[in-house]
């Protein structure tokens, strides 16, 4: 059974997270947390502790994201941006794709740095 939502024939329905539950989950090993922002803004901000690293407008990030979860479409990912709007069009892309099992965090890293969870500096280890 999926941990987040399952995507429907015709429609992909993509699961929320708040920054909280993401981050209990990453710590338990229960979901891939990719960070969909520029590198510019990671340099910049660092990125949610335990986040992946895959550019929204990299032209290989569906295959990135797949390769990231090991070749498997079944995998639970919860994307993050700044603010959960690039996360939820990654979402919906990667549903596109035939994912099955992907959250967007609401929030993004503006609500996960207002809640005090702990962030990941560069170098990252991508």
């Amino acid at each position: 059974m999926a941990l987040f939502g399952l995507f429907g024939k015709d429609k992909p329905s993509i699961s929320e997270l708040t920054v909280n539950e993401a981050h209990d989950l990453v710590q338990k090993g229960k979901v891939i947390l990719i960070d969909v922002r520029r590198p510019d803004e990671w340099e910049t901000t660092g990125r949610p502790q335990g986040a992946r690293g895959v550019t929204l407008q990299d032209p290989e990030f569906v295959d990135k994201v797949l390769k990231i979860a090991g070749d498997k479409k079944k995998s639970a990912l919860a994307m993050s941006c700044r603010t959960g709007m690039r996360s939820m069009e990654g979402a919906k892309m990667l549903g596109v794709a035939k994912f099955t099992n992907v959250a967007n965090v609401t929030g993004g890293f503006v609500e996960w740095e207002n809640q005090g969870l702990p962030i990941d500096y560069p170098p990252f280890e991508d």
